[in-house]
């Protein structure tokens, strides 16, 4: 299989990006760079195994958490012009990881990760201070994106055992959600929520 052109793949999800460029691209030719932060070294060694000739088609594959800005302007002159039978292939969690010169050169695909299922686990009936501060513990260090999981799994669990909230009470949740995607503290938001509910039960 001869593939087009160079481009762009973007999903949050970098254990399935790796599945499907393995899926998708012939594995013989294929040369693979995935540290995980991909640095000005990484770039040279992709410039240099692009140099490497090759009679068929040889793609190259990096795949990365982040890009520096040095290490992505150093790869701006091939990505323009590519050596003979060179395909580039560059993988990230965002297309906006990338420099706007970047991704004017090459077709971009958005691949969608799959939706992750988040349980709190709680009895919120019986939940005590103990439990909360256990919990908080357990999460202290959660990723953004695993807080607002977890905010959404407590909203809708709480609702599922018949802890009745007030609109009030939803509209925290809400700016909950929004702090937590500015970056809050995870812990702290975490323990707001639990709170809210906490209380609810003695109203």
């Amino acid at each position: 299989m001869r593939i087009d052109g160079s481009c762009i793949i973007a999903c949050k999800d970098l254990e399935k990006l790796k599945s499907y460029v393995f899926q998708n691209y012939p594995s013989r030719n294929l040369k693979l760079f995935a540290p995980e932060d991909f640095l000005i070294d990484d770039a040279k060694s992709v410039i240099k195994e692009a140099y490497i000739a090759e009679s068929e088609q040889k793609i190259i594959v990096t795949l990365s958490k982040s890009y520096n800005i040095y290490a992505q302007n150093s790869l701006l002159k091939i990505l323009e012009e590519p050596p003979k039978n060179i395909v580039f292939v560059l993988c990230a969690p965002s297309k906006t990881i990338f420099l706007p010169t970047i991704r004017s050169r090459l077709s971009i695909k958005t691949i969608e990760a799959d939706k992750t299922v988040v349980n709190s686990g709680l009895d919120f009936k019986k939940m005590g201070m103990n439990e909360i501060y256990s919990f908080l513990k357990e999460h202290n260090f959660s990723s953004k994106e695993e807080i607002k999981l977890l905010l959404q799994a407590i909203l809708n669990e709480a609702i599922k055992q018949g802890i009745r909230l007030a609109e009030d009470e939803l509209e925290e949740f809400r700016k909950l959600m929004h702090l937590a995607e500015l970056n809050s503290r995870g812990s702290n938001l975490i323990l707001c929520a639990l709170l809210c509910i906490y209380e609810r039960r003695y109203r």
